[in-house]
């Protein structure tokens, strides 16, 4: 593992960093389970499906085991390495791209009945480029088609001030997740050691913008969006801006 320093990366260079750890920091048998359960519930109608910041491929292979035809998008090709491999594991065949959310071409206009947005991912959009891509996220959608998005309850993470987002310790890797507080946007940090040379670190650092509620909200109306419902896991389980740790949102075209 290379030493190197906290400069402040963009998305893409961020993940491609990460990717070759990413699955340590994460129960991957746990959560894909989870989500093939709750992705049951969610879509009601399966069909064209699109991952948008698919990471790793977790949310792709859990909507393609539920029968849906699966297009998954990320901003690292190393991810999308990842995603690949992964489905391959599971003999699935998921179509990838790597694109922002902002570049989707536009031959995927009105093509998903589907789409997920999971794993923080519009945490990296400023409030300009989140209302603009919401509009896009529409316009990828069939009529009556629903969007499943996530981000963290950044109220939550603000109030208690709370640095330390995650601390894993797998396969003699320690991977630490923490924040540095600035007024209007986070910078997310990832520390990875192993165990036996701590000194031999690997820091990586990019922006986290903490979207609210309501903002996401009046975004999500003025792209289209209606019977919009917050949620604080995959359960529908009800949202409390004070209480709950993520923010799940189900919005329909």
């Amino acid at each position: 593992m290379k030493k190197t320093g906290n400069k402040l990366l963009s998305s893409a260079n961020f993940y491609d960093d990460v990717s070759e750890f990413y699955e340590k920091m994460i129960d991957f048998e746990k959560n894909l389970q989870l989500r093939v359960k709750a992705y049951k519930n969610i879509f009601e109608r399966v069909g064209a499906a699109a991952d948008l910041g698919c990471g790793i491929g977790l949310d792709s292979i859990a909507l393609a085991m539920n029968g849906h035809d699966v297009t998954a998008f990320d901003i690292s090709p190393k991810m999308i390495d990842e995603t690949q491999k992964n489905a391959a594991k599971f003999g699935l065949t998921i179509k990838t791209e790597v694109s922002s959310l902002e570049s989707i071409p536009a031959a995927y206009k009105n093509n998903f009945q589907n789409i997920v947005c999971v794993g923080n991912t519009i945490a990296h959009l400023n409030s300009t480029q989140l209302k603009s891509v919401l509009k896009k996220i529409c316009g990828l959608l069939k009529p009556g088609g629903k969007l499943f998005l996530h981000i963290l309850n950044y109220e939550i993470i603000r109030k208690q001030n709370k640095r330390v987002n995650n601390i894993a310790v797998r396969d003699g890797v320690t991977i630490i997740r923490f924040y540095d507080f600035f007024e209007q946007h986070l910078n997310f940090n990832i520390l990875s050691f192993k165990v036996e040379e701590p000194k031999n670190f690997r820091l990586v650092t990019t922006r986290h913008y903490p979207h609210r509620k309501n903002e996401i909200r009046s975004f999500l109306k003025s792209a289209g969006f209606v019977s919009i419902k917050f949620s604080k896991n995959f359960e529908g389980e009800n949202f409390d801006q004070l209480e709950s740790k993520d923010m799940f949102i189900t919005a329909t075209k």
